[in-house]
């Protein structure tokens, strides 16, 4: 595999419950028999714009409706003509996450599961489900709310379902598997995959809080920059000043500029002149690669001074460099509303690591 990722999605697949329908309390029952029943904001204009140009499947592990009851429910609503088919797990004999039931509603689609996306709220079901399954996965997540993964699955996140069509014309990046071939095909170290797993999840982190606060920050390309961000350290450990740049000519050729900006930004002296990390992603990376040793999250001097142990050519740019990273660990702390010390006890407190599946522990 060459890394790269080509968007052939040809089939969209949609939770029902909490993504295309909303869920009332205290309503039971098959939802066609409801008194009300009530869409979920902006769906109407996806399906419309979907329709024709993806084949659309509801796809939902609702226990109290078959195929027919949930096209029922999808007619009060004017969307059921949207859908060229309903799976139910009664129908298909099993359950959302499991592997089998993803293969039923592809069946059903023709299509394979490189072709086929799955969009839900329910990270479990719809998310780790449906890339155990090899779809892509769109989370829906109206609420911003944390991913409860340390290393997140998905593809892309809503927070309106109105941005769908735009969201799967634009699958940018990489998933976690991918980084991970992209990461051995370039012979890069398991320690040095360890330390990048850790500056990836500290990143991530430190996202999601500046995201609660307000900030403009995408969590998915602060953790994918964070895990690629050392893609060229063997090949850039025999030449002087071109650690990130070659990463960077990788990943550009992949279609990945986004990344390609983060792998250049993050070396020791980027934040002097142009090369200075502009994005939050790219400072979020810069940052946690400075206070993350090995795999362990340390703080700034302590990983500083392994730095200058290693590398004692490279001491000036250490020195000059020290400034800036204080200043951007306060700017980083006053915008989540934390101290330094809050925020290190927060990101030590992440367990980086991968199972033997190669996928992130959930909580």
């Amino acid at each position: 595999m060459n890394g790269s990722r080509t968007n052939v999605v040809r089939a969209v697949c949609f939770d029902w419950g909490g993504t295309v329908m909303r869920e009332l309390p205290g309503m039971t029952g098959p939802m066609a028999s409801w008194p009300r029943v009530e869409a979920i904001p902006g769906v109407k204009d996806a399906l419309r714009a979907l329709h024709g140009r993806y084949r659309l499947a509801v796809a939902t592990n609702a226990a109290a409706s078959d195929a027919a009851l949930v096209r029922a429910a999808l007619a009060r609503v004017g969307l059921s003509a949207f859908f060229d088919t309903v799976c139910t797990a009664r129908d298909l004999g099993a359950e959302k996450p499991d592997p089998a039931f993803f293969h039923g509603v592809l069946t059903r689609l023709n299509c394979s599961p490189a072709e086929a996306a799955m969009v839900g709220d329910g990270y479990t079901t719809d998310v780790v489900g449906a890339k155990q399954a090899g779809l892509w996965a769109i989370w829906f997540n109206p609420s911003g709310d944390p991913c409860p993964c340390v290393h997140p699955l998905h593809d892309a996140e809503l927070r309106d379902m109105a941005a769908l069509p735009a969201a799967l014309s634009d699958l940018r990046l990489p998933d976690l598997n991918t980084c991970l071939e992209l990461l051995a095909e370039h012979g890069v170290p398991a320690g040095v995959v360890r330390h990048s797993l850790a500056v990836a999840a500290a990143a991530h982190h430190l996202a999601h809080r500046l995201r609660e606060r307000g900030a403009r920050v995408d969590p998915l390309l602060a953790h994918r920059g964070g895990l690629l961000h050392d893609l060229d350290k063997v090949m850039s450990l025999q030449s002087a000043g071109v650690h990130g740049r070659i990463a960077a000519g990788i990943l550009s050729e992949r279609g990945f500029p986004e990344l390609a900006a983060i792998a250049e930004r993050h070396v020791l002296g980027a934040q002097d002149g142009e090369g200075r990390p502009q994005t939050w992603e790219e400072k979020l990376v810069f940052y946690a690669d400075k206070i993350v040793e090995g795999d362990q999250v340390v703080g700034i001097e302590p990983r500083l001074a392994a730095l200058r142990y290693r590398y004692p050519a490279y001491v000036e740019d250490l020195e000059r460099s020290l400034p800036y990273l204080r200043a951007l660990e306060t700017e980083i702390a006053g915008r989540v509303g934390s101290s330094p010390e809050e925020l290190m006890a927060e990101l030590r407190a992440l367990d980086p690591s991968l199972s033997g599946e190669r996928a992130a522990p959930c909580g």
